[in-house]
């Protein structure tokens, strides 16, 4: 499976279109999730980043519901969203995220002593952005507390 987050949210397996989430927030959630990258995220944070300090009654329940959500849709993918303590993390796995891709690419290029290659992985870690992060799930407001 692998997500793109550097730009629209998408999510695909073996080259094919998969929906990851049918709400704006479904898909927030799971990109919270990827971009911790296995880390716990409490409830607590979904609810914040979510509604932004301004939750209904049933947020937590809300939040819940998502999460099973996702989790029906992504089980066929392998892909396993854990409850842990107050919170969830994504299990770590043979899922590919842009962003990790990015951080990776970027990293090596600072390590290395050839500049040629320095020039490659630079070039390849900026293709891979298709604009803003996260451009239809996430505004400017909840970008900045990612």
């Amino acid at each position: 499976m692998e997500f793109r987050l550097l730009g629209s949210f998408e999510a695909c397996h073996e080259g094919e279109s998969v929906l990851a989430g049918s709400r704006r927030q479904e898909r927030c959630v799971l990109a919270v999730l990827l971009l911790e990258d296995g880390r716990v995220v409490t409830t607590d944070r979904l609810i914040d980043l979510l509604w932004n300090g301004n939750p209904p009654a049933s947020a937590r329940g809300t939040v819940h519901t998502y999460v099973g959500r996702l989790r029906a849709r992504l089980r066929p993918y392998a892909v396993a969203i854990e409850t842990r303590h107050d919170g969830y993390a994504l299990v770590p796995g043979q899922h590919a995220v842009d962003v990790r891709e990015f951080l990776d690419l970027t990293a090596r290029a600072v390590a290395t002593g050839d500049p040629g290659e320095r020039l490659r992985c630079h070039g390849r870690a900026l293709a891979l952005w298709r604009g803003p992060l996260l451009a239809d799930v996430a505004d400017e407001a909840l970008r900045g507390r990612l």
